[in-house]
C-alpha cells in the first residue's frame, strides 16, 4: 500500500474512532476519547507523521470539504439565524474583537478525570446543537448551520501560577472564526511552579496523569462562548448539564437529564413567524405611535467627538452599594409594589436627564424572552436588549418618577419577544440602524457551580474581556453580603475613566437623597455637562 493509501485509512480509524488530529508547526496533536488510540495506531501516527501534517496543512479538497481529521464536521441542518444572533456575527465579523465572547472559569480542586471530562463536554455539544453551531451568509441573509457532532478537544495547558490570570485572559481573548468553526471551546490550564511552559504537544491522553511540577489536584477549566449562542439562564444550563453529563461519564450510568422538545433552530423559525403575524406588527405599531414627543436615543456627553466605523478596546470602572443602601432600595421598592431594578433605573433616568436635559430617557435592558417552557432546557441566544423608554421631564416626586418605570418596565415585557433591531425600525426617525447605547442591567442570577464527582463545587467566574458592547454599560450585581456591585463598562474612544468614575460618584450619592425624601421635588445631581464640539444631536423619531 502506497503512503497516501495508508494515510487515507489510518484517517477512516480515526474518524470512527472520534479522534481529532491537529497541525500546529511540525508538532502533530490528538484529542481523543478515552481508549480510542492503540499501541498499533500510536505507532502509525508517529510513522506517518510527515504525511498527516503535509495533509492537515492542505486546503480543501476538489468537493470542498475539508478532511474529517481536520474539519469541524458536516453540516446537518440550516436555518435563518436568529435576529440577535444574526446582529451579534456583524459585530463580531465587522469588529474581530472577543467584545462578543463570553468565558466562565471554573477552579477544580480535587481529582479531576480528565478523559470524563472530555467525553462530558463532547456528549454536552451532542445534547445541545447550538455548541456545534457555525455561520454562514447566503444572498445578505445571515445563517446558522449546525455540525455533526465530534469530540471537544480540550487542551490542557501548563502555566506557571503567578502567570494563570493572564494566561486565560490570552486564550479567551482569541475572537471565534464564526464562519469556519463552531463559537464554542474549551481548555484545561495546570497551574505548575516552573515558568510557563506552552501547551502540552499530546493533547490529554485519558490518563488524567499530572504534569511535572503541577498541583495533580488543581485545575482552572475555562469555557469560552459567543454570545450568539448563550445568554445568563443558558449559562445555567450548560454548567448543569455539564455537571450531569461528568457524573455519568465516571459512573457509566445514563445521564439524569431532562429531554429536549425543541432546539434553536425551531426557536429562530417560530421568531421569523412571530414578527411576520398581523398583531405582532400592529402592536409596534400603536407603541411607537403611542410615544410622547422628544424620543430620540440618547446621547451622553463625550469627552471626545463620536468617529463613525471606530473599534473600541472599552474600559472599565466599578463600585460596591453598601448593604444598607441596598436594603433601603429594596424597602422602598416593597412600600411602592416596585422591584429593586425598577427604582435603581428610576434613580439613573434623573441622574441622566439632570445630566443631559433630555425630557425622555432612552436606556436599552435584557429580558429573558423565555415564555415558551419548551425552550427552558435549551442552549441559545433567547435574552433580548429591548427599550425602555422614560419620560422623565414633569415627574413631580421620585414616587412619580418609579411609577412610570414601573409602567415603561411592563411595557418592555409586553414586547420582550421583538430583537432590538426589529424595534429600532419600528421607531424609525433617529433609532434607524443601530444608535448609540446605554445599557442597564441587573444580573440577579446566582453563579453558576459546576458539580463534578471527587471535585470541590466550582462556582464560574466570568473573564472580563477588553471591548464596550454599547457606548455605556451599567451592569448591577447583587452580593451574598448584602452589597451590590456596580460596573460600568464604557467605550474608551469617547469617555475618559475619570468622567466615569465621577458619574458613578454622583449617582451612587444621588440614591440615598432620592429615597430619603420620595416624596418630594427630585434634586439636581450637579448639573448638565455641555456637549463636545462637533457632536451632533439626533432629530426625533418618526
Amino acid at each position: 500500500m502506497t503512503a497516501a493509501g495508508e494515510v487515507d485509512e489510518l484517517l477512516r480509524v480515526l474518524r470512527d474512532r472520534d479522534v481529532r488530529l491537529t497541525a500546529d508547526g511540525t508538532r502533530l496533536s490528538y484529542d481523543a476519547p478515552a481508549d480510542a488510540l492503540d499501541a498499533d495506531l500510536l505507532a502509525a501516527l508517529r510513522r506517518l507523521k510527515p504525511h498527516l501534517l503535509d495533509r492537515l496543512r492542505a486546503p480543501a479538497d476538489p468537493d470542498g470539504q475539508m478532511l474529517a481529521t481536520a474539519a469541524d464536521g458536516q453540516v446537518l441542518a440550516t436555518a435563518p439565524a436568529s435576529h440577535c444572533q444574526a446582529r451579534q456575527y456583524q459585530i463580531t465579523e465587522e469588529s474581530g474583537t472577543p467584545v462578543l465572547t463570553v468565558a466562565l472559569r471554573f477552579t477544580l480542586r480535587g481529582r479531576l478525570d480528565r478523559a470524563a471530562l472530555h467525553r462530558a463536554l463532547s456528549d454536552l455539544a451532542v445534547r445541545h446543537p447550538a455548541l456545534r453551531t457555525r455561520y454562514a451568509e447566503r444572498d445578505g441573509e445571515v445563517l446558522q448551520q449546525v455540525l455533526t457532532p465530534r469530540p471537544v478537544p480540550v487542551p490542557v495547558r501548563p502555566v506557571a501560577t503567578e502567570h494563570l490570570d493572564r494566561a486565560v485572559e490570552e486564550w479567551a481573548s482569541v475572537p471565534f472564526a464564526l464562519r469556519r468553526e463552531p463559537a464554542f471551546r474549551a481548555v484545561l490550564f495546570q497551574p505548575v511552579d516552573a515558568p510557563d511552559g506552552g501547551e502540552a504537544e499530546i493533547l490529554d491522553d485519558g490518563e488524567g496523569a499530572a504534569l511535572d511540577g503541577g498541583e495533580p489536584d488543581r485545575h482552572e477549566l475555562v469555557l469560552a462562548l459567543h454570545h450568539g449562542i448563550i445568554d445568563g439562564l443558558a449559562a445555567q444550563v450548560l454548567v448543569r448539564d455539564l455537571g450531569e453529563l461528568y457524573r455519568a461519564a465516571v459512573t457509566g450510568h445514563p445521564a439524569d437529564l431532562p429531554p429536549l422538545p425543541a432546539d434553536y433552530l425551531d426557536f429562530s423559525r417560530e421568531e421569523q413567524a412571530y414578527l411576520d403575524h398581523g398583531d405582532t406588527r400592529r402592536m409596534l405599531r400603536e407603541w411607537a405611535e403611542g410615544l410622547p414627543a422628544g424620543t430620540v436615543p440618547l446621547l451622553l456627553p463625550t469627552d471626545r467627538p463620536r468617529r463613525p466605523g471606530v473599534t473600541d478596546t472599552g474600559g472599565v470602572a466599578q463600585v460596591v452599594l453598601p448593604a444598607g443602601l441596598v436594603a433601603e432600595v429594596a424597602g422602598y421598592g416593597v412600600r411602592r409594589n416596585a422591584t429593586p431594578y425598577v427604582v435603581l433605573a428610576a434613580a439613573f433616568a434623573w441622574f441622566l436627564h439632570d445630566l443631559t436635559g433630555a425630557p425622555v430617557v432612552t436606556l436599552t435592558i435584557p429580558v429573558a424572552n423565555r415564555a415558551d417552557s419548551r425552550f427552558d432546557d435549551v442552549l441559545g441566544v433567547f435574552a433580548q436588549a429591548a427599550w425602555l423608554i422614560i419620560p422623565v421631564a414633569g415627574a413631580g416626586s421620585f414616587d412619580d418618577l418609579v411609577r412610570r418605570t414601573a409602567e415603561a418596565t411592563w411595557q418592555v415585557l409586553a414586547r420582550q419577544a421583538v430583537p432590538g433591531l426589529v424595534q429600532n425600525a419600528a421607531l424609525g426617525g433617529a433609532f434607524a440602524g443601530n444608535p448609540p447605547r446605554i445599557h442597564f442591567s441587573m444580573l440577579d442570577l446566582p453563579d453558576p457551580v459546576l458539580r463534578l464527582p471527587g471535585v470541590e463545587p466550582a462556582p464560574g467566574r466570568d473573564v472580563l474581556l477588553a471591548g464596550a458592547r454599547a457606548n455605556q454599560t451599567w451592569q448591577l450585581r447583587p452580593r451574598p453580603d448584602g452589597t451590590m456591585s456596580l460596573l460600568v463598562e464604557y467605550a474608551a474612544t469617547l469617555f475618559d475613566a475619570g468622567t466615569v468614575a465621577g458619574w458613578l460618584d454622583r449617582y451612587q450619592r444621588l440614591l440615598p437623597r432620592l429615597l430619603a425624601t420620595p416624596e418630594r421635588p427630585l434634586p439636581r445631581t450637579g448639573g448638565p455637562v455641555p456637549t463636545p464640539a462637533g457632536q451632533a444631536t439626533p432629530a426625533p423619531a418618526g
